[in-house]
């Protein structure tokens, strides 16, 4: 992520927890988890304030976490004795670790030039046959928003062919063209898009 964009998260991870904040996992978060084996070993990448880590985790699952925020790592630690390393995308160098992926709205903070060895160090980071969850917001090219939040946007035939490029065999594709209510109070279209290894 940039320095804008995370000096965004660092002065407002507090604002962003209160409102993402929820008690029960959704329908993703528990296709996710049913996914996953019981005690398997999961990334949250791009945890934000480890409340869905923190639903894993009660769910039976061995979470690890990461976000590029460190004020968001505090606040996993504080509010939900989430363990987070503080660390960017990039730094991600485990090899046949994890049986599932959590990258919920996380990699599309990230340069478009950077998604195809963000993907491949999610597949070697996963195991054999392991589970990816991918969630990102339909459109075209890169903007920031009106907080400062910057993003790349993508179509789904797009990330479709990332995937396969990285190696994973893609499994279900939902898109939402209604939207869902972002910060700004803007309403724009997302997919959520499951992959295997």
């Amino acid at each position: 992520m940039d320095k804008k964009t995370i000096a965004y998260y660092n002065s407002s991870a507090q604002v962003y927890l209160d409102k993402i904040s929820r008690e029960k996992p959704d329908s993703d978060l528990q296709s996710f988890i049913a996914a996953t084996p019981l005690g398997g070993d999961v990334l949250d990448l791009g945890c934000g304030p480890g409340n869905s880590a923190a639903m894993m985790r009660a769910a039976g699952l061995t979470v690890y976490a990461s976000d590029g925020s460190l004020e968001m790592v505090h606040i996993a630690a504080k509010h939900f004795d989430i363990n987070a390393v503080h660390a960017s995308f990039n730094e991600l160098d485990d090899i046949k670790k994890y049986n599932s992926i959590w990258a919920n709205f996380s990699l599309l903070h990230a340069p478009r030039g950077e998604m195809p060895s963000n993907l491949s160090r999610i597949f070697t980071a996963l195991k054999p046959s392991g589970y990816l969850h991918l969630g990102l917001k339909i459109g075209n090219g890169e903007k920031r928003d009106k907080l400062g939040r910057n993003y790349t946007f993508y179509q789904p035939d797009e990330l479709r062919s990332l995937l396969i490029s990285a190696g994973f065999t893609p499994h279900s594709q939902r898109i939402d063209t209604n939207g869902t209510i972002s910060m700004t109070g803007a309403l724009e279209p997302f997919m959520i898009v499951t992959a295997y290894a």
